[in-house]
């Protein structure tokens, strides 16, 4: 595109010059100047740019043909080095106007949309000129959307995006003339970000399609460096409510492609987390990445007890456990869940849960039967390892130094299956026969935790009280 508008503003040059023109030269031009009505094109690349305005300075703006005056006007903006050059183009461009030096202010304006510098102010009240000076699309773009008041322009379209579905999207962008691809230019990545501070503050119940759009329009390379802005989209409208599965899987999906497991890549999920904290302060950023990290807390508690129910012999005495355990997950009450899967277990119950579309994440236990697996849970301060092949569960304090570490790569399972341990452990088994057991567990957990089963309460003592 920026090869079109060169040529077209020579052409231009060569009549003005009193060149003559073929007959075909007017025409041609009047179609490619509709094109440029349009939409922006991409901005011209750095290395052919930067020494062609360093000669453009030497010489001065006013001693410039139009069309290398017309890519001064275009191009300038890329660098504050030459924003100089660039205010001295547009004073001569308002002397001297011309509808493809109008087009370039334009453009030079929404491809660099230097928002948070001194030129802006002059760039956007040419760009507001040049728009209004012709009976063309941008004087039409500039009423509807303010597209050239910085401080509103971005957030305006935004709130026009932000309500349509993926078709309608597309539509708008090609009217606003910012194309397809916001992350082509500035002032289309500011309506990016716009979008997402706009999304982080609906309702749940409107988030979705907005969130479905974010993740269309995201360009992993161009707009990486507003991947913050978006995590907060998709996850904020969920602080206190639940997506649909189907909802949850496909961010899901993208945040562990992106940005990788809160539960893992712990240091990242920070930085995020202190970066959203300079503009929604920090108590508020640091809740963020606790949504997505209680998602894939209830994936694997969930995906666990559903693959060991496939694969065990007692599914009697299994549904039973399922039901004692997920009562605190439903509860909110399980603020952590890993699974550690025995060496020949692994590869049926991945299979198993990958069936769901789930992507799981689990270690590998060393030692003891093969066959058998963990999962390791906190409620409170307690740790807990419950096992798959018989009714042993272990609690320590989570400060316990030969409490199981959450989220390791490997564990040794005779230390996960010890009955012995320091003054805070404790062991208990509920098979094959020892009816109550739900009681005896809740008793445990709530005396050292103060937290009630949602269903046995406070359980009984082995002592029947």
């Amino acid at each position: 595109m920026t090869h079109i508008r060169t040529a077209t503003a020579y052409m231009e040059a060569l009549a003005e010059s009193g060149l003559a023109k073929p007959p075909t030269t007017q025409p041609e031009l009047r179609r490619q100047l509709a094109k440029l009505d349009a939409t922006i094109g991409d901005a011209e690349p750095a290395m052919y740019l930067r020494p062609f305005l360093q000669m453009a300075e030497q010489r001065g703006a006013d001693t410039l043909p139009r069309f290398q005056l017309n890519r001064v006007l275009r191009g300038a903006w890329f660098d504050p080095e030459f924003e100089a050059l660039g205010l001295a183009a547009l004073g001569r461009a308002k002397t001297d106007p011309r509808r493809s030096s109008d087009q370039a202010v334009i453009d030079g304006y929404l491809t660099y949309f230097p928002a948070q510098r001194p030129a802006i102010g002059s760039l956007a009240s040419a760009a507001y000129d040049a728009a209004n000076r012709h009976e063309w699309a941008w004087r039409t773009r500039a009423q509807r959307w303010g597209l050239f008041r910085p401080q509103h322009g971005p957030s305006k379209i935004a709130r026009d995006l932000v309500a349509l579905d993926v078709e309608d999207v597309a539509k708008l962008l090609r009217e606003t003339g910012l194309g397809s691809n916001l992350a082509t230019s500035a002032f289309g990545r500011a309506v990016f970000a716009a979008i997402c501070m706009t999304t982080a503050e609906l309702p749940a119940r409107e988030a979705v399609t907005p969130q479905d759009n974010l993740l269309r329009l995201f360009d992993s390379d161009a707009l990486a460096g507003q991947l913050d802005l978006l995590v907060r989209a998709l996850l904020e409208p969920w602080l206190n409510e639940k997506p649909a599965p189907k909802h949850r899987k496909v961010i899901s999906e993208f945040l562990l492609d992106q940005v990788g497991d809160p539960r893992l890549q712990k240091a990242r999920w920070d930085q995020i987390a202190r970066s959203l904290a300079e503009s929604i302060g920090e108590d508020r950023a640091r809740e963020i990445p606790k949504v997505f990290k209680r998602w894939l807390t209830e994936v694997a508690m969930r995906e666990f007890f559903r693959a060991i129910a496939k694969t065990t012999d007692r599914p009697d005495q299994w549904a039973q456990r399922e039901k004692f355990w997920m009562a605190y997950l439903d509860g909110g009450l399980v603020s952590d869940a890993w699974p550690a899967l025995g060496i020949r277990a692994r590869n049926r119950i991945e299979s198993i849960i990958r069936q769901s579309g789930e992507r799981p994440e689990y270690a590998i236990i060393r030692g003891g039967p093969a066959s058998s697996s963990s999962i390791i849970m906190q409620i409170g301060d307690l740790r807990i390892s419950e096992w798959s092949d018989n009714g042993s569960c272990r609690f320590w304090n989570d400060t316990d130094p030969k409490a199981p570490k959450l989220y390791a790569n490997i564990y040794d399972g005779g230390e996960l299956r010890t009955t012995d341990g320091r003054a805070d452990f404790e062991y208990e088994s509920h098979v094959p026969a020892s009816p109550g057991w739900e009681g005896k567990f809740a008793e445990i957990i709530y005396r050292r935790t103060s937290i009630p089963h949602p269903k046995f309460g406070r359980g009984r003592s082995r002592f029947g009280r």
